[in-house]
């Protein structure tokens, strides 16, 4: 099994308007890349099943 972190569509849309956002300097700066990591901290735990190989597969 494989295990990932899920998040919902608005909040990857905000991750990647946050992340068009950064520049090179500044507090602001600071404070989007802080709300991003509050976005990645709130992802919620799963896994996904694998299918089963079959004999004479990969």
């Amino acid at each position: 099994m494989k295990k990932v972190i899920t998040f919902t569509e608005d909040q990857i849309q905000q991750i990647i308007w946050l992340l068009n956002g950064v520049s090179v300097t500044g507090i602001q700066n600071s404070r989007q890349i802080a709300t991003v990591a509050q976005i990645l901290d709130s992802g919620m735990p799963g896994e996904i099943n694998e299918p089963e190989k079959k004999e004479g597969e990969g």
